[in-house]
């Protein structure tokens, strides 16, 4: 009999949650075949199965969030008896669940008329916190966080638990009908939130929500860049895109600019050595930021292979977990859609972001004369905490001078 666990996709994977199964009870396995659908705290991914036989049982339900190496199912023979998983968490609050234990009440049993709990996963709060709030039947919702922006800790929950529980009196009123308020919408559609769009929309309201966040930008001519791009593709079976040569640049200025790779970490302001540029790409339902190390180390031919073959990885969802770590800083190109200008969202921990609109063509006088340039818009934004708005300026200027002498982005 073969365990199907919750894989480790990723040295700082603690925990994941199953979206779904791909196979039914009874259903053939061959080794090597998808499963189940999981997600990590950055991307969702297909699991493959450990071994070839019959799914035998499902113990964790789809949607249950567990710890890496968790169980989940079994593969065996046909007809082969799998073991008993553990009976199903009752949804339930701390208080309901002592009465019931006092009272020996089967939870099970009860049909529930609350909205639901929130779990810790949803609740900022260290893995230790959340385990011993588990334990002790604490609803981390009621406690008050020491930590970092309020992050729950161990002695949050130990100090909550020693105090005595104040059960509030119930008064019962009589139910007053609400007069029935008419809803001129039709609802087209409704879909649970699940996969990539659930998580680009937590690390999103995160990062928005935690982060002081200052928005700058800075108009750079792209016109000599267009035509050096158009002359460097010249024959070439694999054309180079502005996007490459952007990141490159952006990667030139990152590695001078060292505060512009420093984030925070706990009470520390930790500056990492490489430029490590991820890069915004769109797919159905989401979005997948993955990176390039060591970018200002790499030709932008080398950069334009990896950024492609990457963005295609994300694009049939084949795309690992660490694809899409380690990044010191990120852009987001959003020229293809003729955007004006936008406020990107911080990709935390890292402490800015540059975001890219569409060209423009405007006059502008050069030599006396009025010309036709193009022009696009830098759209930067950082964490104040880590820099001020003359270091998000010194960022945005050596892009600019490097997108506006190309040949310096190949030297």
């Amino acid at each position: 009999m073969i365990e199907i666990f919750m894989p480790k996709a990723g040295m700082d994977m603690t925990e994941g949650t199953l979206i779904r199964w791909l196979k039914e009870v009874g259903d053939p396995v061959e080794k090597d075949e998808p499963v189940m659908e999981i997600e990590t705290d950055k991307i969702t991914m297909e699991a493959e199965a450990p071994g070839s036989g019959f799914l035998l049982s499902k113990v964790v339900e789809e949607g249950a969030v567990v710890p890496v190496l968790t169980v989940l199912g079994y593969i065996g023979e046909k007809g082969e008896k799998a073991p008993e998983g553990k009976k199903a968490e009752v949804l339930a609050t701390p208080y309901a669940k002592k009465i019931a234990a006092e009272q020996k009440i089967d939870l099970a049993e009860v049909k529930g008329g609350g909205d639901g709990i929130i779990r810790a996963a949803d609740v900022l709060a260290t893995p230790l916190a959340a385990r011993v709030a588990e334990e002790k039947q604490i609803d981390l919702t009621e406690v008050t966080g020491s930590g970092y922006n309020g992050k729950i800790t161990m002695e949050d929950v130990e100090r909550c638990a020693a105090e005595p529980y104040k059960a509030e009196p119930c008064k019962a009123e009589p139910c007053k009908a609400e007069p029935a308020v008419k809803d001129y919408r039709t609802v087209e559609s409704r879909q649970q939130l699940k996969g990539v769009r659930k998580v680009v929309g937590r690390r999103m309201f995160e990062s928005y929500s935690q982060v002081p966040t200052v928005m700058q930008s800075m108009k750079v001519d792209m016109t000599e860049l267009i035509r050096f791009r158009k002359k460097i593709n010249e024959g070439r079976e694999t054309r180079i895109s502005i996007n490459d040569f952007i990141i490159k640049a952006t990667a030139i200025a990152v590695k001078e600019l060292p505060h512009v790779r420093t984030m925070i970490e706990g009470d520390e302001l930790v500056t990492y050595a490489e430029a490590n540029i991820g890069f915004a790409v769109a797919v159905d339902g989401g979005l997948f930021v993955p990176v390039i190390r060591n970018a200002d180390l790499l030709s932008v031919g080398e950069i334009s292979r990896q950024a492609r073959k990457l963005a295609e990885s994300a694009r049939k969802g084949t795309i690992q977990p660490d694809d899409c770590k380690g990044g010191t800083f990120t852009i987001s190109n959003m020229g293809m859609y003729d955007v004006f200008t936008f406020n990107p969202i911080i990709n935390q921990p890292e402490s800015g972001i540059l975001g890219i609109t569409g060209t423009e063509d405007v006059l502008r006088m050069v030599d006396g004369k009025v010309v036709v340039r193009q022009e696009a818009v830098l759209c930067m934004s950082y964490d104040h905490r880590v820099m001020d708005g003359v270091g998000s300026a010194r960022l945005k200027k050596r892009v600019k001078e490097l997108i506006e002498h190309p040949m310096e982005i190949l030297i």
